[in-house]
């Protein structure tokens, strides 16, 4: 699975399903909020349901969605910023993580040096606590998307845990797809 911020016309090698975040019927669709503020954060989680990424810049807006039951994923972004307590929170409320790809390719230069080193640092504090986490490509349009072994095998070498990252991928696949999936350990006969 991939999550991808357009509605592409086909997918890519090693993906079965992608989450679409926007209005789309043919994929999963996924509802993604953007947020300045945590007043901003909390008006918006209040309208929408179901699958909800929250995409912000501000560390405050990132930890204030993790606490919410509402939210299932951090979506990743140039500007997104993370701390230490965010992403043990992540862990502990059972939050994903994501990191993507596409933002590597809309820098150059020392700010993508700086995004190599930021995301490095990222999988030692996610290992450190095991918290949830995906790898995606988070392409906006069809030039940006990659295959899976392209994505895992990028993220790899800065560091990241690709079979960890699969098992999360397919845990929350699992609660997107099985309506009758409560929790792990727990199902609906």
């Amino acid at each position: 699975m991939d999550f991808l911020r357009f509605e592409p016309e086909y997918l890519l090698e090693g993906f079965d399903d992608c989450v679409v975040f926007g209005e789309t019927e043919k994929y999963i669709q996924g509802c993604m909020i953007y947020a300045t503020s945590t007043k901003e954060l909390t008006s918006k989680l209040r309208k929408y349901s179901g699958f909800i990424g929250v995409l912000s810049p501000k560390v405050e807006v990132n930890r204030l969605a993790v606490m919410r039951k509402k939210v299932f994923v951090l979506l990743d972004s140039i500007e997104r910023e993370l701390d230490y307590t965010t992403v043990k929170l992540a862990a502990e409320k059972d939050v994903a993580i994501e990191v993507c790809f596409a933002k590597y390719l809309k820098v150059s230069g020392v700010k993508r040096s700086q995004l190599f080193e930021r995301d490095r640092l990222l999988f030692k504090i996610i290992e450190k606590f095991d918290a949830p986490f995906v790898l995606t490509s988070g392409a906006e349009d069809f030039y940006e998307m990659r295959t899976k072994k392209q994505i895992y095998d990028f993220f790899q070498t800065l560091g990241a845990n690709v079979k960890r990252a699969e098992e999360w991928m397919k845990r929350l696949e699992r609660i997107l797809k099985d309506e009758k999936f409560i929790m792990d350990g727990f199902e609906e006969l």
